[in-house]
């Protein structure tokens, strides 16, 4: 098939990013900003709650935007003491998702210490739902119980994690690697806000 101008693909246009007018300020010690055009939501806030997870989800549920902020208190102790570096902030927020059962892929694509003493990362993300199998040549396979091929998810994730009274919060966004040109910066600058 030849290429027109009606079959050419389009360039991907990112989504604009309004001001961040909003501010979520959780008790539990951090806060970030996103758009108060009416368009983002809070889903849920469980600030308050105790263990490991999600703490709040915010975005556009209509366009498939959203940012999540995960609670982290499996924190070693020397971490707690001397804060997040590159580090450590790898091992305990980002080496747990690479090594994550169903892992088919994983691309280590940012790690760095930001501002205020936050860890900010990003990475690319191939996950399988099913059972991985490994083939001739060490090519991966998603598979069912049935031991049919199953399509697999990859996603780019961006985070910023910061300390605060010995627990780790991170304001993390991912969209499937498809959509990332449109939606990227505007999930970045509401990252970028992060904070305790």
């Amino acid at each position: 098939m030849i290429a027109t101008a009606a079959t050419a693909p389009r360039p991907v246009q990112p989504l604009p990013v309004p001001p961040l007018t909003e501010t979520f300020t959780s008790p539990e010690g951090f806060a970030f900003d996103y758009p108060g055009d009416g368009t983002w939501v809070v889903a849920f806030d469980r600030s308050g709650s105790t263990g490991n997870g999600a703490v709040v989800v915010v975005g556009d549920f209509r366009k498939l935007v959203t940012v999540s902020a995960f609670r982290t208190e499996t924190v070693p102790e020397a971490v707690r003491q001397a804060g997040l570096t590159q580090d450590s902030g790898y091992n305990v927020l980002v080496e747990p998702q690479r090594t994550e059962r169903g892992t088919m892929r994983f691309n280590l694509l940012r790690s760095e210490l930001g501002t205020g003493g936050a860890y900010e990362y990003e990475f690319s993300i191939e996950s399988c739902a099913g059972e991985v199998e490994e083939g001739l040549g060490g090519k991966l396979r998603c598979l069912n119980a049935f031991g049919g091929a199953i399509p697999t998810a990859p996603r780019r994730v961006i985070g910023r994690s910061v300390l605060v009274n010995g627990t780790a919060y991170s304001l993390t966004a991912s969209s499937p690697e498809e959509r990332w040109e449109e939606v990227g910066p505007l999930l970045r600058a509401v990252v970028a806000t992060f904070r305790k």
